[in-house]
């Protein structure tokens, strides 16, 4: 499954991670985008802390956090 980070990848990354999908398959996260302040209040994975970071590279770490056995790539490249 590959993903991006924006609004609805968020959401599916965190639904993924809370139904444990991911343990025997692969979940591909690709974004080219930095946090911005505007992100905060719709994609549940960022918070203030994160801002000007990658979003494909927290949006992984935040997912491995609600789930540790998630099988998970994050790419900072235009998917």
């Amino acid at each position: 499954m590959k993903v991006g980070c924006g609004a609805i990848g968020c959401e599916l990354l965190k639904l993924f991670a809370l139904l444990g999908v991911g343990r025997s398959g692969q979940i591909t996260i690709t974004d080219h985008d930095h946090i911005e302040k505007s992100n905060l209040n719709r994609q549940f994975l960022f918070h203030k802390q994160h801002l000007n970071q990658p979003k494909s590279i927290v949006a992984a770490q935040s997912a491995r956090d609600m789930n540790k056995e998630l099988n998970i790539q994050s790419y900072t490249l235009k998917g």
